[in-house]
C-alpha cells in the first residue's frame, strides 16, 4: 500500500518494569503474512503480570494480545482479504504438528510462536493469515478486541458441562468473571456472582446475574445453601488468582460438582484439600488455559451475534501513550476493562 508508513510507534519493554515509546521500522511481510493496523488493544492481567516481572516471559518485547484492527497489507500468498478490511487476530501461532496440536489441544501447543516484537501496543502487527479472523462490517472494533479473552472463557465454561437448570458460582467479577457469568447463562445455568467490590457486583446484576454476594458482608457458603436449598452449586469458576478461594469454593459444590481454576495463581501457592471431599462428593477439579482456533471462532460469533455483552465492560479508554497508567489501573482493580486506543477506527 502506498500510504504504509516506514516507521511505527511501539510501547517497548526492554525488561520488566520499563516502558517507552519507540519508533521502529515497519515489518517486512512473508508470503503468508498479514499486516494489521491496530485499532484497539485491551489490557489483559497477564500483560500486567509480565510487565511487573511476575511471569517468566522473554524480554525485550512489545506486550498486548487482545487487538482489533484493519488489514493494511498482505503477503503474496494471501488473496482472500482486502485492504481496509476489519479483522481481529490470535497472537499465538500454533505449530500444528506437535502431539498437543494433533490430539485436539492446540491451546497447549508444544512449539508455539509468539509475535515477540509485534504486540498489540503498537501501531501495526504482523500475523500469519491463518491467525486472522475477518469481522462483519458492522462489528464494533472495541467489542472485537475481546475475542481472545472471551475464547478462553468459552473454553473454560465448556469444560464445566453446564446443563439447563444448573446453578453456577463465579468467584470474581472482573471482566473475565463477568464474561463467565454471561456464558454460563447461555448454557442455561442460574448464576451466583461473588466479589468484594460492590460496583462490580452491580455490574454483574446489570448483565444478568441471578444472585450477587459480597463475602465481606455475608458468608458465601451460607448464601449458597440458602439459594440452592442446601444442594450446593453444580459448577464454580475461580476467576481470581487465590489458592484459598479454591479451597473454600470446593466446599460449596453439590454432589457431582465441577470446579474450574480459571485464574493463574501468582506467586505460586499450594492447595490444602481433604481428598475425601472429592472422593465422596464425586467432584471434578479442573483448570483451563488459553484457547483453540475453534474457541476463537465461537467467541467471535458470540460477540457479533450480541449474545455476550463485552463492550459495556470497558471502564477506561486510554491513548497508547498512557499504557503505563492503564497497567496501574488494572493492577489496582480501579475499574473493569482498560482498553488502549492505538489508532482507533481509522482504516
Amino acid at each position: 500500500m502506498s500510504n504504509k508508513p516506514k516507521t511505527i510507534r511501539q510501547m517497548w519493554s526492554e525488561k520488566p518494569g520499563e516502558l517507552e515509546m519507540r519508533y521502529n521500522p515497519i515489518f517486512e511481510l512473508d508470503g503468508d503474512d498479514v499486516l494489521i493496523k491496530v485499532a484497539y488493544t485491551g489490557i489483559c492481567p497477564w500483560d500486567v503480570r509480565a510487565f511487573t516481572g511476575k511471569s517468566s516471559v522473554a524480554f525485550p518485547r512489545v506486550l498486548g494480545h487482545e487487538s482489533s484492527g484493519y488489514v493494511a497489507d498482505m503477503g503474496k500468498n494471501v488473496h482472500d482479504l482486502t485492504p481496509g478490511q476489519p479483522v481481529t487476530a490470535d497472537f499465538i501461532v500454533k505449530c500444528g504438528i506437535c502431539k498437543a496440536c494433533r490430539r485436539g489441544r492446540p491451546n497447549r501447543c508444544q512449539n508455539p510462536t509468539y509475535q515477540q516484537f509485534g504486540g498489540g501496543y503498537g501501531d501495526y502487527i504482523r500475523i500469519p493469515r491463518k491467525n486472522v479472523y475477518p469481522l462483519r462490517p458492522t462489528t464494533s472494533m472495541k467489542a472485537a478486541a475481546f475475542m481472545e479473552p472471551l475464547a478462553c472463557v468459552w473454553r473454560g465454561e465448556k469444560m464445566l458441562n453446564l446443563q439447563p437448570g444448573d446453578t453456577a458460582l463465579i468467584v470474581g467479577a472482573g471482566p473475565i468473571g463477568l464474561m463467565h457469568m454471561q456464558v454460563a447463562r447461555l448454557f442455561g445455568a442460574q448464576v451466583i456472582v461473588s466479589d468484594l467490590l460492590d460496583a462490580r457486583l452491580q455490574k454483574a446484576r446489570e448483565l444478568g446475574a441471578d444472585w450477587i454476594v459480597n463475602p465481606s458482608q455475608k458468608d458465601v457458603g451460607a448464601f449458597v445453601e440458602e439459594v440452592t436449598d442446601g444442594w450446593g452449586v453444580d459448577a464454580a469458576v475461580i476467576a481470581v488468582g487465590a489458592a484459598r478461594l479454591v479451597e473454600q469454593t470446593l466446599t460449596y459444590l453439590a454432589p457431582g460438582g465441577r470446579l474450574n481454576i480459571f485464574a493463574g495463581v501468582y506467586p505460586k501457592d499450594q492447595l490444602h484439600i481433604d481428598p475425601n471431599l472429592i472422593h465422596y462428593g464425586e467432584f471434578i477439579l479442573t483448570g483451563s488455559a488459553d484457547s483453540t482456533p475453534e474457541d476463537m471462532t465461537r467467541s467471535l460469533m458470540l460477540i457479533e451475534n450480541g449474545q455476550v455483552n463485552v463492550e459495556s465492560l470497558i471502564s477506561h479508554l486510554l491513548p497508547l501513550e498512557e499504557l503505563g497508567k492503564g497497567f496501574e489501573i488494572v493492577q489496582n482493580t480501579a475499574g473493569l476493562k482498560v482498553m488502549i486506543k492505538v489508532n482507533g477506527e481509522a482504516p
